[in-house]
């Protein structure tokens, strides 16, 4: 373990921070410290206070102090070296899209369901031990893609999702191989795809012959 970390939660609805809380003290307390603002520029002023000690923040795209994807825009501006996962009651999937587009790691519903519990839980795994590590073999089928894959900065899951679209499994093969849910592994695809900018396997296999 990398020690604990510092975890930001940037959200209005004191609920949700409390929820975050929660979880976290439930599942990750050796890992994580919980820290929380309610505006942007309470979420900024920490930052700064913070000197690089930050290590992910949960932000909500509906802040008082700045609405839709302003706050995403700026954080990734201001602190382009912290990963920063959304939080959104919105279910719009072009929302999604663009937020991840916009330097998101990830995109997380607010709904209680069972879904958005496991999407929370493997975000805050995936950060629990570190930045990623990546393991590349001198030249295998797909070691240029791990090696781009590193420079776009996809998460460990993220990687891990893509060896196996490379090696030709589909959601519901990856979801049985990793252990992850169907709606995790969709979620994992549509981030490689955006970072390659590539619309479908074909186009990301093409990228990347054996």
């Amino acid at each position: 373990m990398a020690g604990v970390q510092r975890l930001l939660v940037i959200d209005d609805h004191a609920l949700v921070r409390m929820g975050v809380r929660t979880l976290v003290m439930q599942q990750f307390a050796d890992s994580y410290a919980v820290e929380e603002a309610g505006t942007l520029e309470q979420g900024l002023a920490r930052l700064a206070q913070a000197q690089g000690r930050i290590a992910l923040v949960l932000l909500d795209l509906q802040l008082p102090d700045a609405k839709g994807f302003a706050g995403l825009r700026i954080l990734r501006r201001d602190h382009p070296g912290v990963p920063v996962v959304v939080l959104s009651g919105a279910q719009d999937l072009r929302i999604r899209e663009e937020a991840l587009r916009l330097g998101a790691r990830a995109y997380i519903g607010k709904s209680a369901d069972a879904g958005a519990m496991d999407a929370w839980v493997e975000v805050l795994r995936e950060h629990a031990d570190g930045p990623p590590q990546l393991s590349v073999p001198s030249a295998p089928p797909g070691a240029a893609a791990l090696r781009t894959a590193q420079g776009l900065g996809l998460s460990p899951r993220q990687v891990q999702v893509l060896e196996l679209l490379l090696a030709g499994l589909d959601n519901q093969a990856i979801a049985t191989e990793t252990g992850l849910t169907l709606g995790t592994v969709k979620n994992c695809v549509s981030s490689v795809f955006l970072g390659f900018n590539v619309r479908s396997r074909a186009e990301l296999l093409g990228m990347f012959p054996t």
